[in-house]
């Protein structure tokens, strides 16, 4: 997302002022503008509170390879962070109602300051473990342990609530370069909770289990086990954003049934047959998508790309290869043309399914009827998004250097050290 500059208001260290007494102070001020607030772990963070009139309207995260959205970003930015710089900023109020129109995803359903319990809870004498932001009791880990590829993640659950396990099981994984570390923690057999980390992505509850199950599809890693006491346990299970919404099962029943209609109700909407199968593939970052892309074009396909996430699902209609339409569905909204399209490279920075198939030429035109969704032909997804966002219009904040800086000086420090 990029942001208009606005105009300073006030500016403060983490250490002088949390981020929920700023965020009260913004509403009693009724300013309408954004908070900024820079972190760091591992990478540099970024949150954005959008106000009207006191009010938090929407809120947006990134970093170098995740962005979260609405209530999700807001909520993960009063994590425990230990540094980070807070900037207050005035906007016009025209400025934040086009920001929200433009990312309807960002709206905020509760303002309201999450109750997120102090780190301090777990006493400094109890081993940790520290996983996405939390500690973690490292409690009595079992004197076995299981490899990734040698069991499922289904087959898992069931022996778990065979033998009423409480505690956690922890799948530490490397792929590339790239380490993940998941936990799903039991009580007396039912899984209760889970968290995620790989880098800089971090993820809590349900999405944490989606990650987790993707892990397990790698055959890749090992998979530790530990017993905790029912006191232990519940430091964890009184963090609400661990909390699973249902079982295992009932979790991913709801997030494929949720893809699978997205994806009917988009066919439907472009008056289009399911067409042939050619490609079907898992993606994940801006690199795979493109040579997806280049794919599209190198053959000149004529058909439509879905990509489909817990996030949602799209359909992007291409004609000789090149993108000319686009339309994603989620549970929020239902999104078109070039503002589709980025949705879709927001969504594949992250697991994605792909799916590629053809269409006789009848079809892409009769698809190509709906103007609302018509993307200007282009050689680049990237060009689409400019000429329809406007190229002068946004302009990326500038600020946060100094703190920046002093996090690449203490990253290079560290590196020398090692």
């Amino acid at each position: 997302m990029k942001v208009p500059r606005g105009t300073k208001l006030a500016s403060y260290r983490l250490s002088e002022r949390s981020l929920s007494d700023i965020v009260e102070h913004t509403t009693q001020e009724t300013v309408t503008g954004f908070i900024r607030f820079t972190t760091e772990k591992e990478t540099l963070i970024d949150y954005y509170f959008f106000f009207l009139k006191g009010e938090v309207v929407a809120a947006y995260s990134e970093t170098p390879h995740t962005q979260l959205f609405g209530d999700e970003a807001y909520t993960a930015a009063f994590y425990p962070y230990k540094r980070g710089i807070i900037d207050v900023r005035e906007l016009d109020a025209s400025m934040v109602t086009l920001l929200v129109k433009n990312y309807p995803e960002a709206r905020v359903k509760n303002s309201s300051i999450p109750c997120i319990p102090e780190e301090e809870i777990i006493s400094e004498d109890i081993r940790i473990l520290r996983i996405a932001n939390m500690k973690i009791p490292f409690g009595t880990c079992m004197d076995f342990h299981l490899s990734v590829d040698t069991t499922g993640f289904w087959e898992l659950l069931e022996d778990m609530e065979r033998k009423s396990f409480t505690g956690y099981f922890r799948v530490f994984a490397e792929e590339d370069t790239t380490v993940r570390d998941g936990c799903v923690f039991f009580s007396d057999g039912q899984a209760q909770a889970s968290v995620y980390e790989s880098g800089s992505e971090v993820k809590y509850g349900d999405e944490a289990l989606f990650k987790i199950l993707f892990t397990f599809s790698l055959e890749k890693g090992v998979i530790d086990f530990h017993t905790l006491p029912p006191e232990l346990l519940s430091t964890i299970l009184d963090h609400a954003a661990l909390l699973l919404s249902g079982t295992p099962q009932e979790v991913f029943h709801r997030i494929e049934e949720e893809e699978l209609e997205a994806i009917q109700k988009a066919r439907s909407y472009f008056g289009i047959s399911e067409g042939e199968l050619v490609i079907s593939s898992q993606v994940k970052e801006l690199a795979a998508f493109e040579i997806l892309l280049r794919t599209l074009k190198d053959r000149k396909i004529d058909g439509y790309l879905v990509l489909s996430s817990h996030d949602g699902a799209g359909i992007l209609i291409v004609e000789g290869g090149i993108p000319r339409a686009a339309l994603h569905l989620s549970e929020r909204e239902e999104i078109t043309a070039s503002q589709a399209l980025e949705v879709f490279l927001d969504q594949i920075q992250e697991e994605t399914s792909v799916k590629i198939f053809t269409l006789p030429s009848e079809e892409i035109k009769r698809a190509l009827n709906h103007e609302e969704a018509y993307i200007s032909v282009s050689d680049s997804v990237s060009e689409a998004i400019v000429h329809e966002l406007g190229e002068d219009f946004f302009v990326e904040i500038l600020e946060a250097h100094r703190f920046k800086e002093e996090f690449e000086k203490r990253r290079e420090i560290k590196k020398r050290d090692l």
